[in-house]
């Protein structure tokens, strides 16, 4: 698109693109943290640990009984101390999301908000600005004081197509409702009612909490990767973008580190790594995202930020695209919150014989998976189609009309489309074969939802048996 010198163009990435695999999926298929409810966390790269909420009773009595008795001994020989009067006792979490059209702005609402219960979930206060009030005033009123800050929105980073001088009152940063607001998710650019908000403006207005994390989800440029209608980014091109979006942050605004995601509803996962687990160094969090490969990234000193560095990872992604949708800029050795140490090192990176999984890979000869089923119920389907997403490894991909579709077999049988992959804990004991939209669950299972999990049967290649206990059902006859 034309733009006049020294201007900002329209950032057709975040747009063009997400918006593309919204309408192909079933909302938020890929991401493990809100399709799955599980006994089991991804606490370090390549490793799950056992939260204590899945001991038996008995086990919680013996442990709990022996800690009473240590307890109450350590309680006779010293004081314990209370928090210091005005201490902190949670962490403050500012979600932005800016307006990117009447479309696409309320699934960046949802995404927004898929991080935001996480947050609520692991004992944080949120505080949201979003489109519509995705104004100055409102913005930095929730980021004041914020341990981690969300945006999601228009952006425009170094390089760009749309100017050879950079302006640092607008790039690296957000694109917000400006002083000509219509004041609805149609604020845009080329009209003046969307105003990019860039790092020199974030330096002199915006303040957050001392050592905070900045994630930018779905925000054109930051990741790395460019516009859709663009060629993929060279890594020059992706180390100058994420290097220039976190300089400011990080040499200026007292950051501790900044991630830069694309993928989808990563952001929720990154903030439950953080809350949950600020023992993890920066490059545990940054190895624990699900879509994480660990031969596909690329580690670099930070050009503008003298001792900190950049982790930059360039994978298949939208369409099997292959760019720069996920990086980290910091210090990976470092801990969220100036979190001291309190486990034993664990490595930085999967041992090196870890490989991304192959697709299709564990398709068996028969074709034929048995395992559990979860679903994601925030919509009910690819547009009024109930659809299936698989581990990569059983063919899950992104796709078109042309989609592949399968029968799945639980109470009853119904074909579905495979729209989409989802991490779906593959190769864990967790594991998933299969994440049913909330209109395929309907029609593959019996059981309510808040069941989370049931079995099911996929035929990958084969019919099922025509004389088992259950017959094809089509798949109109979902029940709401």
């Amino acid at each position: 698109m034309a733009s006049t010198p020294g201007t900002i163009g329209h950032s057709s990435h975040g747009t063009a693109v997400l918006l593309a695999a919204v309408r192909l999926r079933t909302a938020a298929l890929n991401s493990a943290l809100a399709n799955c409810t599980s006994a089991w966390h991804r606490v370090a790269p390549g490793g799950y640990e056992r939260p204590q909420a899945v001991v038996s009773a008995s086990e919680s009595w013996r442990v709990g009984r022996s800690l009473l008795v240590v307890l109450a001994l350590v309680m006779v020989l010293v004081a314990v101390p209370q928090p210091a009067r005005g201490a902190r006792v949670e962490h403050k979490v500012a979600i932005i999301v800016g307006p990117v059209g009447a479309e696409l702005t309320p699934v960046y609402i949802q995404i927004a908000e898929a991080a935001a219960h996480r947050a609520e979930s692991d004992g944080a206060s949120v505080a949201r600005a979003y489109s519509p009030r995705a104004d100055p005033e409102h913005v930095l009123a929730a980021v004041e004081d914020a341990d981690i800050v969300v945006y999601l929105g228009h952006g425009v980073g170094v390089p760009n197509p749309y100017s050879d001088h950079p302006n640092p009152e607008t790039v690296n940063g957000w694109g917000l409702q400006g002083p000509k607001a219509r004041g609805d998710h149609s604020d845009s650019w080329q009209d003046g009612t969307l105003q990019y908000y860039g790092e020199a403006w974030l330096a002199r207005h915006a303040h957050p909490a001392p050592g905070w994390v900045m994630i930018y989800s779905n925000a054109c440029y930051a990741a790395g990767a460019g516009e859709q209608d663009q060629p993929p980014a060279t890594q020059e091109q992706a180390v100058s973008r994420l290097a220039s979006y976190s300089r400011t942050p990080l040499t200026r605004m007292g950051a501790a580190a900044v991630f830069a995601t694309d993928f989808y509803e990563s952001a929720a996962q990154l903030i439950d790594a953080i809350l949950r687990h600020p023992q993890l160094t920066f490059g545990q969090i940054y190895a624990a995202e699900t879509r994480y490969q660990r031969s596909a990234v690329t580690a670099l000193p930070h050009p503008l930020a003298a001792g900190r560095e950049l982790l930059l990872q360039r994978s298949p992604y939208f369409d099997g695209r292959v760019d720069y949708w996920y990086s980290f800029a910091g210090s990976p050795d470092a801990r969220p919150f100036g979190h001291a140490a309190s486990v034993a090192a664990l490595p930085l990176l999967p041992s090196p014989s870890a490989k991304p999984v192959a697709f299709g890979s564990a398709v068996p000869a028969s074709g034929v998976v048995r395992g559990m089923a979860s679903s994601y119920s925030a919509q009910p389907g690819w547009g009024s189609q109930p659809t299936v997403a698989l581990p990569v490894a059983y063919g899950g991909k992104l796709a078109h009309a042309d989609a592949q579709r399968i029968t799945v077999c639980g109470d009853h049988c119904v074909v579905l489309p495979v729209v989409d992959s989802c991490p779906c804990y593959h190769g864990t004991a967790d594991a998933r074969v299969a994440n049913l939209s909330l209109s395929a669950w309907q029609l593959v299972s019996d059981a309510p939802i808040a069941e989370g999990l049931v079995p099911v049967t996929l035929y990958l290649r084969a019919q099922p048996p025509q004389d088992g206990p259950t017959r094809l059902r089509p798949p109109t006859a979902a029940r709401y």
